[in-house]
């Protein structure tokens, strides 16, 4: 599972954000998931979940934000939701598009504490 794999960048991000801000304790971290990261949402939870037990993170919520597949076409310049993965303007019908959003996997925020409680 290569969600793993993900989560261990994330938490070596998270470590890296603990220490330049001085923070013992990360009680939520929150990632935006793109609808075309090929990242199964279930799967991150539960390996986010298995791998923080042993950490400062222990006990800390994570909270996924989907985000859609978004593109423009590169001839009209129209902006619009990709649906069923359909990769064409919907104004033009090309199928030249450039992905704007939604194959992404990122660390919006965290909320730290300077010491864990409990």
């Amino acid at each position: 599972m290569h969600e793993r794999s993900l989560v261990r960048q994330v938490l070596r991000q998270v470590e890296r954000l603990m220490i330049d801000h001085d923070c013992q304790c990360v009680r939520k971290v929150r990632l935006s998931v793109g609808e075309f990261s090929g990242v199964e949402p279930a799967l991150l939870e539960i390996a986010f979940d298995e791998m923080v037990s042993d950490t400062p993170l222990r006990g800390a919520v994570l909270e996924l934000e989907q985000v859609p597949l978004e593109a423009q076409c590169d001839s009209c310049g129209r902006q619009f939701a990709v649906e069923r993965f359909v990769f064409k303007c919907l104004q033009c019908g090309l199928p030249r598009v450039s992905l704007l959003r939604g194959d992404e996997l990122m660390l919006e925020s965290l909320v730290m504490e300077e010491a864990c409680h409990g």
